[in-house]
């Protein structure tokens, strides 16, 4: 089994690079799964805070930046290949606006997967991938599981750190978005073996204006990772740097 794991995209501020590096990596590799890490959708327009005035009006352009976006990638990956779409602490903003400003609106369904078409596109949604375990086969026989990484608070002060913690409570092999950082980290715990802890960076342009609010950048990684569980080496995946 191959599995492409995709990071941050914060559609419309993704690389267009990226993307069509996925697109190639799809068409390559032909993976049975695709899974994206949450904060597909950036929903800048919903933010309450380092706001950019000119993008306050445009939650229609980018809901439909995110539609054309997830469209690209199925019409590449074919029917066959499943998708799952984790949610992140980006498009929480969403609930948190029908929440916080119109609740009755949730009794007419107004969900983001519904607005993404999610169903039309045959994509999973995961609504708390700390509840709903989302995981894959790697190498060497292992499993690994999947968050986006807001799921546990904390943050990482160096790539992998974040990932680390959420390994060392959950036990299991652990692969995070969220943290825009990339890194590997490995440790050891009784009963259990040998363990990893990924970081995967993102695929967002940093040079757009929706991702220059947060400095500094400089660890900021793009990368897609690919899972192969016939990989008699290792258990980690084969990054790919854009």
């Amino acid at each position: 089994m191959k599995t492409i794991v995709v990071p941050d995209v914060h559609v419309p501020f993704h690389s267009t690079q990226a993307e069509k590096k996925l697109h190639s990596l799809i068409k390559k590799h032909k993976p049975n799964k695709i899974i994206f890490l949450g904060d597909v959708a950036d929903l800048h327009g919903l933010t309450v805070h380092r706001q950019i005035p000119r993008w306050m009006d445009k939650l229609e352009t980018e809901i439909e930046s995110v539609r054309k976006y997830l469209k690209g990638v199925r019409k590449v990956a074919g029917n066959k290949c499943e998708i799952i779409y984790i949610k992140g602490n980006h498009e929480d903003r969403w609930d948190r606006n029908v929440e916080g400003r119109l609740p009755a609106m949730r009794l007419i369904g107004v969900s983001l997967p519904k607005f993404l078409g999610l169903e039309q596109l045959n994509i999973k949604w995961i609504e708390d991938a700390g509840q709903t375990p989302v995981r894959t086969e790697a190498g060497l026989n292992k499993k690994v599981r999947f968050l986006h990484g807001h799921e546990i608070r904390g943050g990482s002060a160096f790539p992998g750190r974040h990932a680390l913690k959420i390994s060392k409570l959950l036990g299991e092999n652990i692969h995070i978005g969220h943290t825009h950082k990339w890194g590997v980290m490995c440790h050891t715990m009784p009963k259990i073996g040998d363990m990893f802890a990924i970081e995967a960076g993102l695929v967002a342009d940093k040079r757009k204006p929706g991702m220059q609010y947060a400095y500094p950048q400089s660890d900021w990684v793009m990368a897609i990772a690919i899972y192969d569980s016939s990989n008699k080496t290792s258990p980690l995946p084969s990054f790919h740097t854009i």
